[in-house]
């Protein structure tokens, strides 16, 4: 178990699709392969891979595709995506703490926020579990909210829109823990304040840059670069995302 397990066994099936587009995963994928140089035919970790967004895209472009994620919700979601697109995937259910691939993968990605929910200690077990999974010059990404700016910038609410309701999110930064708090309510179409359901709370440990290099020990590593985003951008304190391209 951790903090949000519940939230995202329950919780996030019902929203996930809202707050996640393929549109933006098809781009993110476009940029991650510009950078990885992958081989025809390349073997692609995604952990873990939600409904599936990334790893359908990078199956189009026809590589071999393993997804992991320990929600089953999200992973029968991917598997039904993966036949409506006309491409495989090789979908595992189980928790990614739990991943013992060695040298399996030629480039390996952990996407949107998915670390901080687990101990600094299992998060950084875990990162070495993404370095065991990669042949000797493969590649690992690793995207997720940068902390310094959201110290700085976090707003105390976040609203997103779906087809016929709205997301409202209230947010919470303990600065002694770097642990940022939500609570995700659905409001019906046209309803402002007042009458809200809440679906649940999520809870996640966000890393500054400093932090997540030596958690992923750089000296293991061949080379390892530092974006603001899945686009190239340049990272600064004031960069939303964090993004840590790394090469064994």
């Amino acid at each position: 178990m951790f903090e949000s397990e519940r939230f995202f066994r329950e919780a996030w099936p019902a929203i996930s699709q809202a707050v996640e587009t393929s549109e933006d995963a098809s781009g993110e994928v476009r940029w991650i392969l510009s950078v990885a140089g992958l081989a025809a035919g390349a073997r692609v970790l995604d952990a873990p891979c939600g409904f599936g967004r990334h790893s359908i895209e990078l199956a189009r472009r026809g590589f071999h595709v393993t997804g992991v994620d320990f929600n089953e919700t999200e992973v029968g979601r991917a598997r039904a995506a993966a036949t409506a697109a006309g491409v495989a995937l090789d979908l595992v259910c189980a928790d990614i703490r739990d991943m013992e691939f060695q040298s399996a993968f030629d480039l390996a990605v952990n996407l949107f926020s998915s670390i901080g929910y687990f101990s600094d200690d299992e998060d950084r077990l875990l990162l070495d579990r993404f370095w065991r999974a990669l042949v000797p010059g493969g590649m690992f990404v690793l995207d997720t909210r940068n902390r310094d700016q959201v110290v700085r910038s976090l707003p105390a609410e976040e609203r997103r829109h779906a087809d016929d309701w709205t997301l409202r999110i209230e947010n919470a930064f303990d600065v002694r823990t770097s642990r940022w708090t939500a609570r995700w309510h659905r409001l019906p179409s046209g309803t402002s304040g007042g009458a809200a359901r809440l679906i649940g709370e999520s809870e996640i440990r966000l890393y500054s840059a400093h932090e997540l290099f030596a958690m992923l020990r750089p000296e293991r590593w061949a080379r390892v670069d530092l974006y603001g985003g899945l686009d190239g951008t340049p990272f600064s304190l004031d960069s939303p995302r964090l993004v840590l391209v790394a090469r064994k």
